[in-house]
């Protein structure tokens, strides 16, 4: 169902408590219609043709989570003011006879109106509810709006695959996750996307498989593929994973060799070791593959060669996790794999009960080694 009107913050609540009438009044004996609200989630895009993609993923994402969702469609450039909004409902079923719903509310905002934008939002939250924001596009370019939003936001999205010029980018981002540190916990949709690489590395080096063998890693090569005009996203991607890794083995990076191909990054690890890590942009397998394809670690020493692998298998769907010994190869796992949905990646990251530290240190880290490569 849906209704629309013309902005105003009482009007829009009037037709929320009318949504909620109506349909408590058409509910019979044989099916029933609740309301459900676990949390406040506000998306901003700049680009209208997102409208409709939006919309899907919300429907999806309130299926494992209802929530209240606000999506800003924004068009900054626009002379003349316009703040419109449109409240729509998302159903599913439970059983046979009975129906959650939860309310959309779709904000069309032109140039000078984003100065109301900020209050008019605080005014539609569902109060007591934790309030998560996903920016689509780059934050940086909305500052000023940018800064009114967060102080009452609990958690910031955004998507770094499609930025450019991350060089001066990465830095700006980090800054704004040390200013918000105390009251607001930041994630990257580049970051949550290298969840089962993290999770696959980890495999590895598990009591009783590789456990000691981690700390004599002196060789990472991350393989990655992009879709053309987004490699800088896709390289961050891989440098996180880089960072990630050194995070968490406490290197310290010493140098980079940058090159149109392969960027080395060279690390003195906790024993004293040098650590060499490169980042090898591959050729497109096919005109739809992107992102981290292979992942080689290894122990490379005089008389000792060892190599824990980890590798996308497209065609059957799975990640071969496999180790090399002394030039002989063994299967280690082998594991489902299928990309997730942008309301997968919402749903896993509005999870989480507390800011994400290791990303914040993972990515503190690329922000160090970014000038570099």
């Amino acid at each position: 169902m849906s209704e629309e009107s013309l902005f105003g913050i009482d009007q829009i609540l009037d037709n929320l408590k009318s949504f909620w009438s109506r349909a408590g009044q058409t509910a019979t004996t044989e099916r029933s219609i609740s309301h459900a609200c676990l949390s406040n989630l506000i998306i901003y895009t700049e680009n209208l043709a997102d409208e409709d993609v939006l919309s899907k993923i919300v429907a999806e994402f309130v299926q494992k989570h209802p929530c209240r969702a606000i999506v800003i469609l924004a068009q900054p450039s626009e002379k003349s003011p316009k703040l419109q909004a449109t409240v729509s409902t998302h159903e599913s079923s439970i059983g046979a006879h009975h129906m959650v719903a939860c309310e959309q509310i779709t904000l069309r905002v032109n140039g000078p109106s984003l100065d109301e934008l900020s209050s008019a939002i605080q005014a539609l939250l569902v109060p007591d509810l934790p309030i998560y924001l996903w920016w689509r596009g780059v934050f940086l370019n909305q500052k000023a709006l940018l800064e009114k939003m967060l102080p009452f936001v609990t958690r910031f999205i955004y998507d770094g695959v499609t930025w450019t010029n991350l060089l001066h980018t990465v830095p700006e981002v980090s800054n704004y996750f040390q200013r918000f540190a105390g009251t607001v916990a930041f994630t990257n949709f580049n970051w949550s996307r290298l969840r089962p690489w993290r999770e696959y590395t980890a495999d590895f080096f598990d009591p009783g498989a590789f456990q000691k063998e981690i700390w004599d890693l002196n060789h990472v090569r991350v393989e990655y593929m992009a879709l053309p005009g987004f490699e800088e996203g896709y390289r961050f991607r891989a440098l996180l994973y880089v960072a990630w890794l050194a995070a968490q083995l406490e290197w310290k990076p010493l140098e980079s060799v940058p090159d149109s191909k392969t960027s080395l990054l060279r690390f003195r690890s906790s024993k004293g070791a040098t650590v060499e890590t490169e980042l090898a942009l591959l050729p497109q397998s096919s005109p739809g593959s992107q992102s981290i394809q292979r992942i080689v670690m290894s122990i490379q020493q005089p008389g000792h060669n060892q190599d824990f692998v980890i590798e996308r298998d497209h065609k059957q769907h799975l990640m071969v996790l496999s180790t090399k010994l002394d030039g002989t190869s063994s299967v280690f796992r082998t594991v489902p794999h299928a990309d997730s949905s942008n309301a997968d990646l919402l749903y896993r990251e509005l999870g989480r009960r507390v800011r994400n530290h290791v990303f914040e240190k993972a990515f503190k880290m690329a922000a160090r080694l970014i000038p570099t490569i």
